[in-house]
């Protein structure tokens, strides 16, 4: 994983381990998602929690990056490819 935004959970550079979810976040959890940025499809690994109304809201343990919420059309928007089940510490060497 790069970035910083799931810091302390999950650290820059490591490797996560995620589980096919059907594609949707029925229960609260860190996910793998695909969603447009900058022009591009780009993948994240956010905390979810699925609310009440049908809306997701999405979190980043790291308190520098701002919480939102995905209503229902937002969602179409979205691809989730599964919950996070494990993260590993890698050493690089090259």
């Amino acid at each position: 994983m790069e970035g910083d935004s799931m810091q302390p959970t999950i650290e820059p550079c490591e490797v996560v381990a995620f589980v096919d979810c059907g594609g949707r976040a029925l229960t609260s959890g860190i996910y793998v998602y695909t969603m447009d940025a900058f022009g591009r499809p780009c993948l994240f690994i956010k905390r979810i929690e699925p609310l009440a109304d049908g809306s997701l809201k999405i979190i980043s343990d790291n308190h520098h990056y701002e919480t939102f919420t995905l209503n229902t059309d937002e969602q179409k928007e979205i691809k989730i490819h599964g919950r996070v089940v494990a993260s590993l510490a890698v050493s690089r060497f090259v």
